[in-house]
């Protein structure tokens, strides 16, 4: 064999040893860019998820904490004026958590979406029958909205978990 075709053979080896070489390079680039990307998206979705069950959780607290306190001003025949207050800031509240109940219902999966709604439904239950309660003619003596509420914060209790 003579040189030129040896050299001619080894350059050729040589072009594809690194063509080939740099092909496995760059779909091996692709498959980790590829890889990342999906971890990066599932982690982006983890944080959205848990961003929109913190906007949820912290307005329907709020809510259960003004009904709990407006009711305890009415069971106590205290100052209706607080009990209207209490009232009043629930119902604020309550705009609150249909609003983040509206973000959950995109961001989360059926289930924590069904849950929440759970727990929304019952909350603006409870403030309807606060309110049906201190507006009715034979307040503070209706034992049946007292009956009433009681049942709808064991439902809150029981839906938010504590």
């Amino acid at each position: 064999m003579d040189q030129g075709i040896a050299a001619l053979l080894g350059a050729a080896v040589g072009v594809l040893g690194t063509v080939s070489a740099s092909a496995i390079s760059g779909w091996s680039s692709r498959q980790q860019i590829r890889t990342q990307s999906i971890v990066d998206h599932a982690q982006w979705r983890r944080q959205a998820r848990r961003d929109a069950y913190s906007a949820f959780l912290a307005p329907a607290h709020e809510t259960r904490n003004s009904l709990k306190r407006a009711a305890r001003a009415l069971i106590d025949d205290a100052d209706v004026e607080v009990a209207h207050h209490q009232l009043q800031a629930a119902h604020d509240s309550l705009g609150e958590v249909q609003g983040a109940w509206a973000a959950l219902a995109i961001e989360g999966p059926e289930s924590v979406e069904q849950a929440a709604n759970g727990v929304k439904t019952a909350l603006h239950s409870m403030h309807t029958t606060l309110l049906a309660w201190r507006d009715s003619p034979e307040y503070p003596q209706n034992v049946k909205f007292v009956e009433r509420h009681a049942v709808e914060v064991t439902l809150v209790a029981e839906r938010i978990g504590f």
